[in-house]
């Protein structure tokens, strides 16, 4: 079927004439506070991002007068962002000035003597620090007329999307009443089984009190007056604990049936409001296959775009919110993942490049996005140097990335892999964009990359803005609702799980050491120590890093309805929204990401106290017996990092003669030395009548059930072949021996 590309066009237009207008009030806000004297960090990335992306929209509608304007623009800003250039005062003006220009070319005004060729010229120049003359001012843009809700085509109608937004808001209270319907019914159907153990006891002492009543007559005056008030009260409470019981269990009926009736209600109601918010996800991808063959033509590349899964209904918020990633990342695939059409055939690939946009359904409230290239993939020692150079990391913090936290680096602000900064990329801007654009709708980014291979990034994104299933969690006296997509794994562990490595608590979890923070801290709470036999820990996998949030309690997981905080809360941080959960509490959505980046600000906090007040507050000394140095080293470093005093001894004489002359409380020693083993060591030891009990923890590569039994017949306390040896076994043993 043949494409309608005029059609397409105007659509294509329309959306843009929205999204610019928004993005052109940020502006003019942002612009404005300067002009009063106020600017910070912020307010330039803030209006540098504005116009990177402002300039991409264009680019995608063909509107290449905005898009040069935009390109030299935030030539001027990223030369202000990254410290080369003060924002003086003519600057500013000159910011000013191709503001307005952009919202006449916007709006499709007659230019007053302007030149949009002239100012791009202008702001180039300035961005390289040159002194310029400021044109004449331009007049400022007046808005244009509303244009009235009207009728269109195919029965449908148009309207405000204030008035969409109120009905939907009505939708939504529905909702929430059949969650608080339900709450109410279950904690109903707890009253009504808590009276049953009641009436059973009831039934039993029905005749002790038939018997009790007998036997009034038989006691003196002053007794049977007393008695036979208690056992008129104890009739009166069976009476009343009778039709208690009765009416529980009518309101049971009752508000199950009302439950029922609201949740068919509101399903039947908001279903359908929400399917006017939800689309084919190919609305998404409009006009994205022109784009690709464009970019590639420019860049000298062939280029074949895949589009799959584009029939799956996403609300529409999510796909206007995502247009401008699927952008960034299609731009990035074209001009840094897919190589020349001569390179990669040289390397064995066919010439024409291969792009995938794939849309998945992951559950009943979920989907991924996935974007993937057969081009040159990401490379992570590029991306280190690159981060070196602009001062982002240091020398010692990029040789301890690994290639995928490397490869993750391409989502910092600032950084890209670039040589050359270009009208398609190089300003290490877009993917900072993505990912938090991703964050804020309350999903995850995952990146995958082989050089030579290519690259595929995974959208993990909720269907609906609307509702979400979400963990809720309290914690210092506070309850909080975490997003369920960012939670990998609920946990209950003992106490003992959690040790101090490095100086910080810590869990290992197969076979990784994950980070472990009290969710208090990273939320500034205040926080009593818990001194629980059992710990309750959260999971988070957040851009690529995988950690651990305790809790004091786990309510269980549900969905919830998100309510936004308001224009006044536009973005607050470690907030997502808020919720009303069934029993009417408000309750915070807690933001991954930004858990994440606070949790990197804080100390080990109250969760270090509570890990180091289970242990003795005495720092316990420790004896290492080896001859390797390199495994030595190791022994020394694991047991430090866990919070011992660590003593060396490079044999076994050299062992006996330090535990002859100082006081340890445990010795870690190999077998196989010069002058002493491992073996006649425990031995003298056991027949020390000082150190008799001295608990001895043998660390060897002699793996034999002979030598196993040599080292029990000794006196060891423990025995650990090193080839099975694992960090935290070594860390259990002298746990359980002092």
């Amino acid at each position: 079927m043949s494409v309608d590309r005029k059609a397409l066009q105007q659509r294509l237009q329309e959306s843009f004439r929205i999204e610019a207008g928004e993005r052109l009030g940020v502006l003019a806000d942002t612009l404005a506070s300067w002009r009063q004297g106020v600017t910070s960090d912020d307010s330039i990335e803030s209006l540098y991002r504005e116009v990177h992306s402002l300039k991409g929209a264009s680019r995608a509608v063909g509107l290449t007068a905005i898009e040069r304007l935009c390109h030299a623009w935030e030539s001027l800003l990223g030369a202000v962002r990254r410290g080369l250039l003060e924002l003086s005062e003519e600057r500013v003006e000159l910011c000013r000035q191709a503001l307005r220009m952009v919202q006449q070319l916007h709006q499709g005004q007659q230019l007053d003597g302007g030149d949009p060729e002239r100012l791009s010229a202008l702001l180039e120049s300035a961005a390289r620090g040159e002194d310029v003359s400021l044109p004449k001012p331009l007049p400022v843009a007046s808005p244009r007329p509303a244009t009235p809700p009207n009728l269109v085509e195919s029965g449908t109608v148009r309207v405000s999307t204030r008035r969409l937004d109120r009905l939907l808001f009505h939708g939504e209270s529905l909702l929430q009443h059949k969650l608080e319907a339900q709450a109410y019914a279950r904690r109903l159907r707890e009253h009504e089984a808590a009276f049953e153990p009641q009436r059973g006891k009831r039934l039993l002492g029905a005749g002790s009190l038939k018997q009790l009543s007998a036997d009034l007559e038989t006691l003196p005056l002053t007794s049977r007056d007393a008695l036979k008030g208690l056992l008129d009260y104890l009739n009166w409470s069976q009476a009343q604990l009778d039709r208690l019981h009765f009416e529980a269990v009518h309101l049971e009926r009752a508000g199950r049936h009302l439950a029922q009736g609201l949740a068919q209600l509101s399903e039947a109601h908001t279903s359908e409001l929400q399917a006017t918010l939800l689309l084919a996800g190919s609305h998404l991808v409009e006009g994205l296959p022109a784009m690709v063959q464009d970019l590639a033509s420019e860049a000298g590349k062939r280029v074949e775009l895949q589009l799959s899964g584009t029939d799956l209904q996403v609300d529409k918020r999510i796909l206007d919110e995502l247009r401008t990633v699927l952008t960034h990342l299609l731009r990035n695939a074209v001009d840094h993942g897919l190589e020349p059409p001569a390179q990669r055939e040289a390397s064995g690939k066919p010439a024409l490049g291969l792009i995938q946009v794939e849309l998945l359904q992951e559950s009943a409230d979920r989907f991924e996005l996935r974007v993937r290239d057969d081009g040159r993939g990401i490379s992570g020692p590029a991306l280190k140097a690159k981060a070196q150079a602009a001062g982002l990391l240091n020398e010692e913090q990029a040789a301890a990335l690994s290639e995928a936290e490397s490869q993750r680096l391409i989502f910092r602000s600032g950084l890209s892999t670039s040589a050359l900064i270009t009208d398609l990329s190089g300003r290490g801007l877009g993917m900072a964009i993505v990912e938090e654009t991703v964050e804020r709708l309350g999903g995850r980014i995952e990146l995958e990359s082989s050089p030579g291979k290519g690259t595929c990034f995974h959208l993990y994104l909720p269907l609906s803005l609307s509702t979400f299933r979400a963990v809720i969690v309290r914690n210092a006296e506070r309850t909080f609702a975490v997003p369920a997509l960012a939670v990998e794994r609920c946990l209950r562990l003992p106490s003992s799980a959690v040790k101090n490595l490095e100086g910080r608590p810590s869990l290992v979890l197969e076979d990784r050491v994950l980070p472990v923070w009290s969710l208090a801290d990273v939320l500034g709470l205040s926080n009593s120590l818990n001194q629980a036999d059992e710990l309750l820990l959260l999971l988070l996998k957040v851009r690529g890093e995988r950690f651990v949030l305790w809790v004091d309690e786990l309510l269980g997981d549900q969905e919830i309805t998100v309510k936004s905080l308001g224009r006044q809360l536009l973005r607050v941080r470690n907030l997502l929204g808020a919720t009303l959960l069934g029993d009417g509490q408000l309750v915070p959505i807690l933001h991954p990401g930004d858990l994440y980046r606070s949790a990197l600000a804080v100390g080990a906090g109250s969760f270090e106290r509570a890990v180091d007040s289970a242990s003795d507050s005495r720092v316990q000394r420790l004896l290492i017996a080896e001859d390797s140095f390199t495994s030595r080293g190791l022994l020394k470093a694991i047991l430090e990092g866990a919070g011992y005093q660590v003593t060396t001894a490079n044999d076994g004489l050299e062992a006996w003669n330090a535990l002859k002359q100082g006081a340890f409380d445990l010795l870690v020693s190999d077998v196989e030395m010069p002058r002493m083993d491992g073996f006649t060591l425990t031995s003298r030891i056991r027949a020390d009548r000082d150190l008799a009990d001295l608990p001895v923890v043998l660390v060897t590569a002699l793996h034999s059930a002979e030598d196993r039994a040599r080292g029990l017949d000794v006196g060891a306390n423990a025995y650990l072949v090193k080839s099975g040896f694992e960090q935290d076994s070594l860390l259990d043993a002298i746990g359980r021996l002092i």
